[in-house]
């Protein structure tokens, strides 16, 4: 499994808010997100699709925020009726999948469960994000501890 460890300047994700419950590996339906994104594609976005998670919890059955859209610079590239995640400045462990969806999000997250078991990450739980180079590609930004 392979990761990067990079610095990232303050990153702004704006879009619809999601509480969505904390699932178990292969338990990756959440039809409130499903719905969330079908409204977010159909709008004016101010830059490319991305999504952040907030509200981070640990335990499953509870409830994290994630909010998707997309990432803008300013607020003038907000569409009307988006929320704002600001995600810090810091050091990110950057994991990336390819795919066919949902089983690009279970390979994605099985990477990050591995570095996490084996103490090759630590998480800081402020400020994790995706980004979406293409339709098959997903890049996961975890905000980590730095070594």
């Amino acid at each position: 499994m392979q990761f990067d460890i990079v610095e990232r300047d303050e990153t702004w994700v704006a879009g619809l808010p999601v509480r969505s419950p904390k699932r178990a590996l292969g338990e990756l339906r959440d039809h409130d997100l499903e719905a969330a994104w079908a409204a977010v594609l159909h709008q004016d976005l101010g830059g490319p699709l991305a999504s952040a998670y907030t509200d981070f919890s640990v335990d499953l059955g509870t409830y994290n925020t994630q909010i998707v859209g997309y990432q803008c610079d300013s607020f003038a590239e907000v569409t009307r009726g988006h929320l704002v995640a600001r995600l810090p400045r810091g050091t990110y462990a950057r994991f990336s999948s390819v795919g066919n969806f949902p089983q690009v999000m279970t390979d994605l997250w099985t990477q990050i469960a591995y570095a996490e078991e084996h103490n090759q990450i630590r998480r800081t739980h402020t400020g994790d994000f995706e980004c979406y180079p293409h339709a098959y590609k997903i890049e996961l930004y975890l905000a980590v501890a730095e070594r």
